[in-house]
């Protein structure tokens, strides 16, 4: 009887077995490498396991990656990330960054990488609260089972998924520019 409280880490151990071998860190064309990406629904992401930073510098490393930090925009994407993100979290005591903040204007939670409102939510009870009027950045964290975005402050370590809404274009030095020089 006692072995039955080890059943949901099973199932959520064999759910993320079920999930690597459907992902894929793939090339999407010959000149497109996407290593170390990920494609997990309609976008691809980088798991940055093991490493913490304040959000501004997981906003540089993402962008170091030509991306951007994780923002979940629909009921949808959160279903699709709902496992990778809980297994991300499963043995970490902290949360996740988002792109999303108020730092320009406390209580409008913007979306970094789109620059716009965000529509889809999925706050933990009685959030966002800025604590202290010092929480600005918003991350994911696990409240009970469930994940939850949360307000914080920008600079405490958390870790870093980005992400990128489709392969890059490679650029190619034998490729024409769109922009002729003309006489």
């Amino acid at each position: 009887m006692g072995d039955v409280r080890y059943i949901p880490f099973i199932l959520l151990f064999i759910n993320a077995l079920l999930f690597t071998a459907g992902s894929t860190s793939v090339e999407e064309d010959e000149d497109v490498d996407l290593h170390p990406f990920i494609k997990v629904g309609s976008k691809y992401y980088l798991f940055a396991h093991g490493l913490k930073m304040d959000w501004f510098g997981a906003v540089h490393f993402c962008r170091s990656y030509d991306s951007d930090l994780l923002t979940i925009e629909s009921l949808d994407e959160h279903n699709v990330l709902v496992t990778p993100l809980w297994v991300f979290l499963l043995f970490s005591n902290t949360g996740v960054w988002t792109s999303i903040n108020d730092l320009a204007v406390e209580g409008t939670y913007m979306s970094l990488n789109s620059g716009r409102p965000m529509l889809y939510t999925f706050w933990g009870q009685n959030e966002p609260h800025n604590e202290g009027d010092a929480e600005d950045c918003v991350e994911i964290v696990r409240f009970g089972g469930i994940l939850r975005m949360n307000d914080n402050k920008c600079s405490i370590q958390r870790q870093i998924i980005c992400e990128k809404r489709s392969p890059l274009i490679a650029r190619n030095s034998a490729t024409k520019s769109n922009c002729e020089k003309t006489d």
